[in-house]
């Protein structure tokens, strides 16, 4: 029980460093900016539930989809790999957003508040995806506790920062969101040579230790 719960952990560390809610922080400000107090809170939750939805889905629907294209595993960690370490990269040279895909801003910011494209896939994107499909296998209903738990969990992490935004805005200064964005992009890109590792143990067994 408690290698699962050790496991529990490091996977929601993990999502939660790839899906990044603290970094997205400015935008979801930015796409809510039109909306009231209750309006906001309101946005934050729905965003919190897409993500987690989509993250759900890919868990339970990838590796089914992945052996109808005749995609390995392996192949689909090494290549989730070199994107988490592309985001990483972009975290730290603070290039994340445009990374990911931000749509152009207009005069009062991002566009209207939608969770697309801030859940899906600003949140929710093709390196979540991926990490949540490469560690999604379960032989067990124990083993079901490091898959849904960490989805849960960021999903959770989603809402509670976003909800706390609306609360603290004034006091949020765009500095400090920069020195987390690029902290977490070191831990992200050492993740996400381990994350490469394991896949290209996978494809190729002769690398596994004996």
């Amino acid at each position: 029980m408690l290698s699962i719960a050790a496991l529990t952990l490091k996977k929601s560390i993990t999502l939660f460093a790839l899906v990044g809610p603290i970094s997205m922080i400015p935008i979801f400000l930015a796409a809510s900016s039109e909306l009231d107090a209750a309006g906001k809170v309101r946005f934050a939750r729905t965003i919190a539930v897409s993500v987690t939805v989509a993250l759900l889905v890919a868990a339970f629907l990838g590796l089914p989809l992945l052996g109808l294209l005749g995609v390995s595993l392996g192949a689909m960690q090494v290549g989730g790999g070199v994107i988490v370490l592309l985001l990483a990269i972009a975290m730290v040279l603070g290039k994340e957003t445009s990374f990911k895909g931000s749509p152009p801003q207009g005069e009062h910011g991002v566009r209207a508040a939608s969770i697309v494209p801030l859940a899906i896939p600003l949140l929710a994107g093709p390196a979540a995806f991926s990490y949540v499909m490469g560690n999604s296998l379960w032989n067990s209903y124990d083993d079901l506790i490091h898959v849904v738990l960490p989805i849960l969990l960021v999903g959770l992490a989603c809402w509670i920062s976003f909800r706390l935004s609306c609360q603290a805005q004034r006091q949020i200064h765009q500095s400090t969101l920069d020195l987390v964005e690029r902290v977490g992009g070191f831990i992200l890109a050492a993740m996400a040579v381990e994350m490469m590792a394991s896949g290209l143990r996978g494809l190729f067994p002769v690398l596994n230790p004996a």
